[in-house]
């Protein structure tokens, strides 16, 4: 696998930069942080994360999680599946834990999220024909958080999986010192290297909490990170058998292909699935671009008529580009008009590669960023810089950035 190294970055760099230190230290997108950017808060909050649930349920669909009959389907058995789901469980096993330790609480390092069957379409329409009122959203004061006992927050969060529980760490920092002091270390290590299997230990790390944490931080969406880590098999999608084995021939030849000069090239991946339909990739920054000494985590989506047509390709660590939108997405000519069933994994993460060394930026996914790059190439590059030490660094800085 290839490593990040921020080798290069001198403090002359750093100096340059300082001239737009504040700039890039309060840069954030023109819509406020609170709203999607594609529904613009219509249809409700997207509690910082750059698209609200509904937007995000049509336009960035899951597709591993739609059913289709369809006679020239080959259908897998609900026996044959795992749900990647967990029982909770029974009243007894609860019962029997009823004195709360808060060494000794069993924060279950197997349990996995709990995943809601998708929406009824006529509820989607619904929530499509109408915006939501502010007095519709639920609002939890601070003091009702503050006033709920430790063992009381213990004995909940003991339910938790990893996600719930980074999300719980978000909300204040008297639930974040609760989980520090009473989550193993083991619990925290085991997720980050599942959630991003690319990921590797450079140095010794001493709080794997705080990693985990990082690495959830420095993703754009955390809804990609929920189906992601859900690896959603495909449920009656699958193609007649000619296109099964095309797809499966090809994918086996780009992993094949990816063990053996991925590393030289700064490329990896690999899937997450048994139907090798969700794959984690990461590319490291070229040479001679702020992005340098980064490593990007993508999140990839392959269709099941996969090589005919295109897979979808997301951005899971942030990054500022002009091709790049907000939600991660990358605008990039051969995925959305030229495909060409020649192109392998290997060539496509090349291309996102090169794509950082050489924005097109009459075209862009932030046309702000785009502006910014032809008009002040010195402050996107600062801006760049900064976000790459803070967001693709994580492995190789054991604390925080220089621009911090």
């Amino acid at each position: 696998m290839a490593t990040a190294c921020p080798k290069s970055f001198t403090s002359k760099t750093l100096d340059c930069d300082e001239e737009f230190s504040e700039y890039c230290e309060n840069f954030t997108f023109s819509d406020t942080e609170n709203n999607c950017f594609i529904c613009n808060g219509y249809y409700g909050p997207s509690f910082r994360e750059p698209v609200c649930g509904v937007c995000h349920s049509f336009v960035f669909h899951n597709e591993g999680q739609i059913e289709i009959e369809n006679n020239h389907f080959t259908k897998f058995s609900d026996d044959e599946e795992d749900s990647g789901n967990e029982e909770m469980p029974n009243q007894q096993e609860f019962d029997d834990n009823s004195e709360v330790d808060s060494v000794n609480l069993n924060f279950n390092i197997n349990r996995r999220l709990n995943v809601d069957p998708p929406r009824d379409v006529a509820e989607f329409v619904d929530l499509l024909s109408r915006p939501r009122h502010e007095q519709e959203q639920a609002v939890v004061k601070d003091e009702i958080v503050e006033k709920l006992p430790v063992e009381i927050l213990l004995k909940i969060f003991s339910y938790l999986d990893d996600l719930s529980l980074w999300t719980v760490s978000e909300v204040c920092k008297k639930w974040k010192t609760i989980l520090q002091r009473n989550t193993p270390q083991t619990f925290w290590k085991r997720y980050l290297k599942e959630r991003f299997p690319l990921y590797q230990q450079i140095s010794f790390v001493s709080n794997w909490m705080e990693k985990y944490c990082s690495m959830m931080s420095s993703c754009f969406c955390r809804t990609c990170l929920i189906q992601m880590a859900n690896k959603t098999p495909i449920r009656g999608l699958m193609q007649r058998s000619y296109v099964n084995n095309l797809r499966a021939r090809r994918l086996r030849n780009d992993i094949r292909s990816i063990a053996q000069e991925g590393s030289t090239l700064g490329i990896d991946a690999l899937p997450l699935d048994p139907q090798e339909t969700h794959w984690q990739a990461s590319i490291i920054g070229p040479n001679n671009s702020p992005y340098e000494g980064g490593k990007f985590f993508l999140y990839i989506r392959f269709p099941y008529n996969y090589p005919m047509s295109p897979p979808h390709v997301r951005f899971l660590t942030k990054i500022v580009h002009p091709n790049v939108s907000r939600h991660g997405d990358v605008g990039i000519d051969i995925i959305q008009h030229n495909w060409s069933i020649s192109i392998t994994i290997s060539k496509l993460l090349l291309s996102v590669q090169s794509l950082l060394t050489d924005p097109y930026s009459e075209i862009c996914m932030e046309p702000e960023i785009g502006r910014l790059y032809e008009q002040e190439i010195s402050k996107f590059n600062a801006l760049a810089r900064r976000w790459t030490w803070k967001y693709a660094m994580i492995e190789v800085l054991p604390f925080s950035s220089p621009f911090d």
